[in-house]
């Protein structure tokens, strides 16, 4: 996290207050649109979130699963909804920074149709090594990357995602010989991965939970600090890359124009929800981390992301169009 998202969030994401009372409130259900298929990790924390929300203010938040096109079917569907207060998007980088950043062909403008409400969770991704790459630790493994007499491949879950460009950010800082093999999802990657036919991967911490000591090694994290869940796995900025961090984040966003009462409200109460003990256990078991913030940090944070992947795709010619 660079000095400007740092202290933009120490000053600005304040502990919520109690929803207030008399003020903007939805009189139906809200939609909370998740842009992923059901069954995957967005919609599950979709869900939960909607659960602890209705427990804590008896608003109902239905779960409107659009996917498509990476995510940016569902950013379409609310940036095309009403200004009304009752259609939230489950942000990610997908359907805002990303696509952006490539300079992919859009049915809205992230920023000039969307209004942020605030970042929500935050999480680090792992960087995995093959069976056959012999590196004891990420150190190691980066001086075989610069070195290696041949490119070595390396699988992303998708050109243009999350884990395609931490990678090739951390190719370019480091003159890393490695080439990109993307794939639609982890599972293929993970089993070329065991096979040899790819050497290194990074990939989303909740997926690799539940392997840690088997064949395919959990070199490092991305994150500032060790993750919880993994506490024996060095960041990688503390083994091998000073001041190197990357992560995967959710917010909430809605339709630009919707009134500044209707996003108070839903800051309000998503921050409550953040702060509950019983979400926080779910979270933790999820692998991702509660940063809770306020529109304009989040605001900040996604020209920040914005910035960075725009520097990373530059010399790329990634065209998803």
């Amino acid at each position: 996290m660079s000095p400007t998202r740092r202290a933009l969030l120490a000053a600005l994401a304040l502990p919520a207050p109690a929803l207030a009372q008399g003020a903007w409130a939805p009189d139906r259900p809200a939609r909370l649109v998740v842009p992923f298929a059901p069954g995957g990790s967005q919609d599950v924390l979709g869900r939960l979130f909607a659960q602890a929300i209705q427990a804590a203010s008896g608003h109902q938040l239905v779960i409107e699963n659009r996917a498509g096109a990476g995510g940016i079917l569902g950013g379409e569907a609310v940036a095309r909804s009403p200004a009304d207060g009752l259609t939230l998007l489950l942000a990610t980088a997908g359907q805002t920074t990303i696509p952006k950043a490539i300079g992919r062909r859009m049915p809205y403008d992230p920023e000039a149709d969307l209004a942020p409400v605030m970042q929500l969770l935050d999480s680090p991704v792992a960087l995995l090594a093959g069976p056959g790459i012999a590196a004891a630790d990420a150190g190691a493994l980066m001086a075989l990357a610069r070195a290696a007499p041949t490119t070595l491949p390396y699988a992303s879950t998708g050109t243009g995602t999350n884990t395609h460009l931490i990678m090739e950010d951390l190719k370019a800082r480091e003159r890393l010989n490695v080439e990109h093999v993307p794939y639609r999802g982890a599972a293929a990657a993970f089993n070329d991965l065991l096979a040899g036919r790819i050497a290194l991967m990074f990939v989303s911490v909740p997926s690799v939970l539940g392997f840690q000591g088997g064949a395919l090694r959990v070199m490092a994290t991305t994150g500032e600090r060790r993750f919880p869940s993994l506490p024996a796995v060095p960041t990688l900025a503390e083994q091998a890359v000073p001041g190197f961090t990357a992560s995967i984040w959710t917010g909430l966003s809605v339709r630009a124009g919707t009134p500044p009462a209707a996003i108070a409200f839903w800051r309000e109460a998503f921050a409550r929800a953040l702060a509950d003990a019983a979400l926080r256990d779910r979270l933790d078991g999820l692998g991702v981390t509660p940063a809770p913030s306020n529109p304009a940090a989040f605001a900040a944070m996604m020209r920040e992301d914005l910035a960075r992947w725009a520097r990373v795709v530059a010399p790329l010619a990634i065209n998803l169009d």
